[in-house]
């Protein structure tokens, strides 16, 4: 099996319309992907309806997350997951710097890499 790239060493890509969120793609296999999104305070990121399941953690930095009318602060190993076909949102990241790892069953809401 390969390995994983270093966070260190990952190629970022902008999110059209979303000014300082970025998104990585570490791989894909499966059907499933796996993706590490960096972004800076005061982001918001809008409500959407996630079109396949996603689960994720918070590798650094925080967030409020929102779910089901459910704002929770989100922290450095702090968990979330969402089914397919349900919304979530908005977010709004809370420091620079946060980033957080997500990984999907299928298609990303930000499908651009």
């Amino acid at each position: 099996m390969a390995s994983l790239p270093s966070l260190e060493n990952l190629s970022f890509v902008d999110i059209p319309g979303l000014r300082g969120l970025r998104v990585a793609r570490l791989g894909q296999r499966d059907g499933k992907s796996l993706e590490i999104i960096d972004a800076s305070k005061g982001v918001i990121i809008p409500a959407m309806l996630h079109p396949s399941h996603e689960s994720g953690r918070v590798l650094s930095g925080s967030l409020k997350f929102m779910q089901d009318g459910v704002v929770r602060v989100l922290g450095a190993g702090d968990t979330w997951e969402v089914e397919a076909n349900r919304a979530q949102g908005p977010h709004v990241v809370l420091e620079d710097g946060t980033r957080v790892a997500v990984l999907r069953d299928g298609k990303s809401a930000f499908d651009v890499v």
